[in-house]
């Protein structure tokens, strides 16, 4: 298929692919760490209220968490253990439970089904069955925003696609790569129960053109299938993979102001959520782990395919800890990841997988002082959502919440391209993620959109 070419405004190419050459030939390593820690909150402000207690023996795939907000969706055990310990941490403004599991030796023995090797008839699912499934294997969103996934696909709106997010636009991370390469064949039956469950006319794997293997990968394992499901290639740029992007991208279509990608038509999922919809439907198994890259600043960058629940800590220490101390580590990408510790040995990092970790990252810690806004109008030209952030900063740092409102800070996508490329060092993006969340916390208490 020819490359489709670029259809959405702004954005920008943070670096050359040096980056994603540190991981991007380390197969897939799986392994079980010596302890679980389980978050009762996976994504966001979401939270799960423990079914367990200190003491119990958890198997694998038992549910122990319930969801107690419309954001949350169900946990389950990630290994066979005993629960040792359930504490709590605070994340923002929420206490949130914490379960350490101690992994039994001897874990539930994996045996090879015919998904993983084959194509498998969904014949026997209706759309209820599969979105049913999707809500007890507490399936979400994996590609970082963890919005749970059966809500996505319960809308009452005529879906026309199913866009599959394989860009992995994010610099330095590989997992989705890896995982497209080697668990091809899960991804393109998760795909399928997919474009079922949303009741679609199609599903397009969308991928960018520095992962053309993967696509002619993908592609060679459809050869002969009749299932309508498509690969598109589109030029490598950030953020190709924000939800607005892609779909303007791969169909044409703009959202309007407000809008959700049901009002197009359209429902986006991650390429690891369509490998926990295969392995919750035709495995059996809950969404109980997932793919994350280490790398950067790492003496053996690699791509890890563990338990939900896996320290960081270890995670870093299997790729020899960092190779210098004047580091920042960084949870997810480096525009839209979250900095969780400097000058970080292993033993620093208390934070543990969950269903969105795509990354962490071991990057050197530049120094940052911002100066006065120049009015360059660098910021605007690389904005997808087409905002002025300079004036949205300028409004938030005055308190103008309704200004913020004026100048649309509610389409934010917190990409991070305008922080990138301001001369000045503005933290652009984040004060307009700010001001967006302000301006709705503002509309909520006035009761209005």
């Amino acid at each position: 298929m020819k490359k489709k070419e670029q259809r959405f405004p702004g954005g920008v190419h943070p670096t050359d692919g040096s980056d994603k050459k540190l991981s991007k030939d380390a197969p897939i390593v799986s392994f079980v760490p010596e302890i679980i820690e389980l978050s009762m909150s996976q994504s966001g402000g979401s939270l799960c209220e423990p079914l367990v207690a200190v003491g119990d023996h958890v198997e694998r795939g038992q549910l122990v968490g319930q969801p107690k907000n419309f954001t949350a969706v169900r946990l389950h055990a990630s290994v066979s253990g005993t629960v040792t310990e359930i504490r709590t941490e605070t994340k923002g403004p929420m206490e949130v439970p914490l379960l350490v599991i101690k992994p039994d030796k001897e874990q539930p023995e994996e045996q090879e089904k015919p998904y993983q090797k084959e194509w498998v008839s969904i014949d026997g699912y209706s759309k209820e069955e599969l979105v049913s499934i999707m809500e007890e294997a507490g399936i979400t969103g994996m590609g970082g925003a963890g919005f749970p996934a059966h809500v996505k696909y319960k809308t009452d709106k005529p879906i026309e696609y199913i866009l599959i997010n394989a860009c992995e636009c994010e610099s330095y991370l590989t997992c989705d790569y890896r995982m497209m390469l080697e668990h091809g064949m899960e991804i393109l039956n998760g795909v399928h129960a997919l474009l079922k469950a949303g009741g679609a006319k199609k599903a397009v794997i969308c991928t960018e053109d520095n992962k053309q293997d993967c696509a002619e990968h993908l592609r060679k394992l459809m050869e002969g299938q009749k299932a309508a499901i498509e690969v598109m290639v589109f030029p490598t740029k950030y953020p190709q993979g924000g939800e607005r992007q892609l779909i303007q991208a791969a169909t044409g279509k703009e959202l309007r102001a407000g809008g959700l990608p049901a009002d197009a038509g359209v429902i986006v999922s991650n390429v690891q959520t369509a490998k926990a919809m295969a392995d919750a439907v035709f495995g059996g198994i809950p969404c109980i782990s997932r793919c994350i890259t280490v790398t950067g600043l790492v003496r053996k960058p690699g791509n890890f395919l563990v338990p939900l629940g896996t320290p960081l800590r270890e995670l870093l220490h299997k790729c020899g800890g960092p190779a210098k101390l004047n580091n920042k580590a960084v949870l997810g990408g480096p525009m839209t990841g979250s900095c969780i510790g400097h000058q970080v040995k292993c033993a620093d990092l208390t934070q543990s997988v969950t269903k969105v970790s795509g990354g962490l990252l071991i990057l050197f810690n530049e120094g940052m002082e911002e100066s006065p806004c120049i009015r360059c109008g660098s910021c605007m030209k690389v904005c997808p959502a087409g905002l002025t952030p300079w004036k949205i900063d300028f409004a938030l740092r005055k308190g103008d919440i309704d200004l913020c409102h004026k100048l649309y800070a509610t389409e934010c996508i917190g990409c991070g391209c305008c922080s990138y490329v301001c001369p000045a060092r503005r933290e652009l993006s984040p004060n307009t993620v700010k001001a967006r969340n302000d301006v709705r916390a503002m509309l909520r208490e006035r009761g209005t959109k």
